[in-house]
C-alpha cells in the first residue's frame, strides 16, 4: 500500500529542490564549483560520490534519494551530470508512480523532468567538448517530450527542429530519425492547407536529413564504430520508411520544381532532387530528364547516369539507355544502389540480346545477394531470349528453355508479391517450350535424366547441365 504522506513529502521535496536549483545564483569568478566554503565543498563531493556509487550499482531507488541530498548541498553548477542523472532518476520514479496510479506524483515528476532540462540548458549552454551543448540537450529534451507526450508531436517536433538546425550534420542518428517521425505525426494532425505546407517541408527536408545521415555514417565507418554505423543505418531506414509513406510523385514534382526555379544554378540542389526522384521512380514529368542531364553534364555520377538511362529506356531508346546504365554501374563502385543498377543494366542487355552482358550483370548481383529472385529471373530471360542460338537440330533449343525454367523456378522459391507472380508466369511460359516425349525418345533419353546442353557459339547456356522434363 502506498504511503500517501510519504509521497506528498517527496513531491514537496522535488518541488523545493528544483526551486532551489532554479533560484540559486551563479558561481562567481574564482569560486570553487563545489561550494563557497570548505565544508560545503566536502559535503557536495561526498554527496555526489554517494549517489553516483548507487547509480553504478544499478540501485536507482537509493541513488534518487541520495541525489536529492546532493541537490540540497551542491551549487547548481557543481556538475552537469547532476541534471542528466536527475532526469534518469525522475523517469524511474515516474514509471513507478504511473504503475501505482499516483497521478498527482506522476504529474509533479513529469513537470520536474523538463524543468531539469531547461535548467541544464541555461547553466551549461556550452562546454569544452560540446560548444553547442544546449542544442544537444534540447534534442534529448525533445526525445523525452515525444515519448512522454505522445498526443503532442508538434511541440516535440519544434524542439527537434531547433536542435537539428543548430547541430546540422553533427546531429545524432536518433535525433534525426525522431525529428522526421514527429514531423509525420505533426502533419497528420494539421488541417488541409497547413498539412500540405508541412508535407512540402518534409519533402525538401528529406534531402537534407539524408545528407546528414550519410555524413554521420561515413564518420562512424572511419572510426570503425560498429554501433554508430548501426544507429545511422537504422535512422536512414526509419526516415526512408516515412518518406516512402508520404511522397507521391504528384506531390513531389511541384514542390521540387519550385525549389529549383528559385535557385536554378544550384547544382547541389539538383543532385539532391535527382536522388529523390530516382528513389521514387518519378520520371514521367517535365522535371526529371532536364535535371538529370544538367547534373550529368557538370558532374557525371552514378545517380545521373542511371536517371538518364532509365528515362531513355522508358522512351524505348534502349541502346542509349544501355550506354548510360553501364556508366551508372562503373561510376557506382560500391555504392548502396549498385544492385539496382546491375539489375536494370542486365534487363536492358537482355532486351538487346546481349546475353553475355546480361548474365554477367546478373551474376554480379548474385555475388552481392545470393537470394535475389530478380537476378535469377534475369538469367532465365537471357537464356530464353537467346534459345534459338542453341539449336543443334536436336534438343538444343528445347534444353535452353529447360535451363531457363531452372532459373525461373529458383526465382519463384525466393520471390514475393509481384516478382513471384512474374516468375510463375515465365516458368509456365517456358514449360510450353519443353521437349515432347517423342523428341526425348528420338535422342535416346527419358524424362528425369540429366543432360548437358551442347556447346554452340552464341548459346547462352552452353555446357550447362539440366534435367529433362517434357511438356
Amino acid at each position: 500500500m502506498i504511503d500517501q504522506q510519504k509521497m506528498k513529502t517527496m513531491n514537496k521535496q522535488i518541488t523545493w529542490i528544483l526551486a532551489l536549483l532554479l533560484a540559486a545564483p551563479f558561481i562567481s569568478l574564482g569560486q570553487d564549483k563545489y561550494g563557497e566554503t570548505a565544508e560545503q565543498q566536502l559535503l557536495c563531493k561526498e554527496s555526489l560520490s554517494v549517489y553516483s556509487s548507487y547509480k553504478k550499482q544499478g540501485n536507482l531507488d537509493e541513488a534518487y534519494i541520495q541525489w536529492l541530498k546532493a541537490c540540497n548541498v551542491c551549487p547548481p553548477t557543481a556538475r552537469e551530470g547532476l541534471y542528466s542523472d536527475g532526469v534518469r532518476f525522475l523517469k524511474n520514479e515516474l514509471k513507478k508512480a504511473s504503475t501505482a496510479g499516483n497521478e498527482e506524483r506522476a504529474t509533479t515528476l513529469h513537470d520536474s523532468i523538463f524543468l531539469l532540462y531547461d535548467q541544464r540548458m541555461e547553466l551549461f549552454p556550452s562546454t569544452t567538448k560540446k560548444p553547442n551543448n544546449r542544442c544537444v540537450i534540447l534534442g534529448y529534451k525533445a526525445a523525452d517530450y515525444s515519448r512522454l507526450n505522445k498526443d503532442d508531436p508538434a511541440t516535440a517536433n519544434a524542439m527537434f527542429k531547433e536542435s537539428v538546425d543548430c547541430l546540422r550534420e553533427k546531429s545524432s542518428a536518433a535525433i534525426l530519425s525522431k525529428y522526421y517521425v514527429t514531423s509525420f505525426y505533426t502533419m497528420k494532425g494539421l488541417e488541409d492547407g497547413a498539412a500540405k505546407e508541412k508535407l512540402g517541408e518534409m519533402l525538401t527536408e528529406y534531402l537534407v536529413l539524408t545528407d546528414y545521415i550519410e555524413f554521420g555514417l561515413a564518420a562512424a565507418k572511419a572510426e570503425e564504430n560498429a554501433k554508430g554505423q548501426e544507429g545511422y543505418e537504422k535512422a536512414k531506414g526509419n526516415i526512408d520508411e516515412v518518406f516512402i509513406a508520404i511522397a507521391q510523385c504528384e506531390d513531389m514534382v511541384p514542390v521540387l520544381t519550385a525549389k529549383i526555379d528559385s535557385d536554378s544554378t544550384n547544382i547541389d540542389l539538383k543532385k539532391k532532387v535527382l536522388r529523390l526522384l530516382n528513389k521514387k521512380e518519378c520520371s514521367d514529368n517535365d522535371l526529371f530528364l532536364p535535371v538529370a542531364i544538367a547534373v550529368h553534364e557538370i558532374e557525371p555520377s552514378h545517380p545521373s547516369a542511371y536517371a538518364i538511362g532509365y528515362s531513355q529506356a522508358k522512351n524505348d531508346n534502349f541502346n542509349e539507355a544501355f550506354s548510360y546504365m553501364e556508366q551508372a554501374v562503373e561510376l557506382c563502385g560500391d555504392c548502396a544502389e549498385k544492385e539496382a543498377y546491375l539489375l536494370k543494366a542486365g534487363q536492358i542487355a537482355s532486351y538487346l540480346k546481349k546475353t553475355t552482358a546480361a548474365r554477367n550483370f546478373a551474376q554480379q548481383v548474385l555475388d552481392m545477394n545470393s537470394r535475389s529472385a530478380e537476378a535469377y529471373m534475369l538469367i532465365g530471360d537471357a537464356i530464353a531470349g537467346a534459345a534459338s542460338y542453341c539449336d543443334d537440330k536436336a534438343l538444343g533449343m528445347r534444353l535452353a528453355y529447360l535451363r531457363a525454367a531452372d532459373y525461373y523456378g529458383q526465382a519463384k522459391t525466393m520471390a514475393e508479391g509481384d516478382v513471384a507472380i512474374s516468375a510463375s508466369k515465365k516458368l509456365n511460359s517456358s514449360k510450353k517450350q519443353f521437349p515432347s516425349v517423342e523428341e526425348v525418345f528420338t535422342v535416346g533419353k527419358s524424362a528425369g535424366a540429366s543432360i548437358q546442353i551442347p556447346a554452340i557459339p552464341g548459346c547462352p547456356c552452353s555446357g550447362e547441365t539440366t534435367t529433362i522434363r517434357v511438356r
